[in-house]
């Protein structure tokens, strides 16, 4: 009896043992799991802070590179607009300097008309001197893009004849420059100076 008591004490025991054996393991198990899922929390905080600074970073490069964009695009528009301004500032000057040369141009056509009515005057060393100035005049003029308006002859336009007085002329059948007082010139495409003319027109027609 006490040996049935015995083995079954032991038996309760053994039982115990394993028992607790299992629920230690269960325990530590769980303790396992519980830090496997502790471990992995902080891995995926960490993982989305990254995510999230990458992003940041990503935005802040994206609008560095918009401003540096647009700072491109101000400076070379600064630039052109510097250029054009200069650009129009010399033309400007040019054609300022151009027009009054023109008065020069218009005293040597004077005295060159003036020598041809004088034959004392024409074949002399002075004479020749100032149809040399003025061929120089004529190139540089040319050099500088100004070219010479043909009026004489031509039909009376306003845009680039300015009319001193007005004549009738019988064989006229429209409004025509029958004579230049002062020649026109253009700058390149652009009027430098009207022409100052006397314009012929047909005759009025006859009262009934």
């Amino acid at each position: 009896m006490e040996e049935e008591i015995k083995e079954t004490n032991e038996s309760g025991d053994k039982e115990d043992i394993g028992k607790e054996n299992n629920e230690e393991l269960e325990s530590n198990k769980d303790n396992e799991e519980n830090k496997e899922n502790n471990d992995e929390e902080p891995a995926n905080d960490e993982v989305a802070e990254l995510k999230k600074k990458v992003e940041e970073l990503q935005q802040e490069a994206s609008d560095m590179k918009n401003k540096y964009m647009y700072a491109m695009a101000e400076a070379e528009n600064i630039r052109k607009r510097t250029a054009k301004e200069k650009t129009d500032a010399i033309k400007r000057a040019n054609k300022g300097l151009l027009l009054s040369l023109l008065t020069f141009m218009d005293n040597f056509e004077r005295a060159l008309k003036a020598g041809e009515k004088d034959e004392n005057i024409q074949g002399t060393e002075y004479y020749k001197g100032i149809e040399l100035i003025h061929k120089q005049f004529i190139d540089f003029m040319h050099d500088n893009g100004v070219s010479e308006i043909e009026s004489l002859g031509e039909e009376f336009d306003p845009n680039v004849h300015e009319a001193l007085t007005m004549i009738e002329v019988p064989e006229l059948d429209k409004e025509k420059v029958v004579e230049v007082y002062a020649k026109g010139y253009k700058l390149n495409d652009e009027l430098l100076r009207t022409a100052k003319v006397v314009v012929g027109k047909p005759p009025a027609a006859p009262k009934e």
